[in-house]
């Protein structure tokens, strides 16, 4: 079948995309092969860079229509590893750790650094949503819903109270973007999965432990 000129640009831009995917999967692989150790360890690799790189496979992934919806974990709650925070420390750190030692000024300031480094990679895979087209001309952060948060509002006491959540994208207009809302006390986190779903398309009721609506995010 014969494409035209604009479908051609638009798969011959998502080739290219994933093309340089798997370069950059290789180049890790060349990384982890080029360490000297026995049994080479995930902590001398750049988180960042992983973390984007696994950002752009969920995102080609999307875009080809394999799948609707995706969950990332961008760090397990309970890893004790060290991890490489490329640009912010000069070797690996605890990150798990360091939320057990937040009130120390010292050790908060540190976690506020990697706190910004999350955001910095979040941020990119939004700006990577806006970059991606969809058939109609719109983008793909126009037609989606991407959420960033937490399990926990202290690593010290695992309360999960007031946690910070982060709703980007605009649901095809659905969401009116830049806004603080503050919930009411109780909210549970399910009632935005809740909200989320049914700003989808799907005729819910209730979800896990939720069933009331956040109306404040409606247009």
């Amino acid at each position: 079948r014969k494409l035209g000129n604009q479908d051609k640009e638009t798969l011959d831009g998502f080739v290219s995309n994933i093309r340089e995917i798997e370069l950059r999967i290789e180049k890790l692989e060349k990384l982890v092969k080029s360490i000297d150790l026995k049994q080479p360890s995930n902590e001398l690799l750049p988180r960042g860079e992983y973390i984007r790189l696994q950002a752009d496979l969920m995102l080609a992934a999307l875009q080809m229509g394999i799948t609707n919806v995706s969950t990332f974990m961008i760090g397990p709650e309970r890893w004790d590893a060290s991890l490489m925070y490329e640009g912010v420390f000069p070797k690996p750190v605890q990150h798990h750790s360091m939320t057990h030692n937040q009130k120390k000024e010292d050790v908060a300031k540190e976690l506020q650094k990697i706190d910004i480094f999350h955001l910095e990679q979040f941020a990119y895979v939004i700006s990577r949503m806006k970059e991606i087209k969809e058939s109609d001309g719109t983008s793909l952060f126009h037609n989606s819903f991407v959420t960033y948060g937490a399990g926990l509002g202290d690593g010290a006491t695992h309360q999960y109270f007031d946690l910070p959540m982060i709703v980007a994208g605009k649901g095809q207009g659905q969401i009116k973007q830049g806004r603080f809302i503050k919930c009411k006390s109780g909210t549970l986190n399910s009632n935005l999965w809740l909200t989320l779903a049914n700003l989808m398309g799907l005729e819910l009721d209730s979800f896990a432990d939720g069933n009331d609506m956040i109306s404040d995010l409606w247009t």
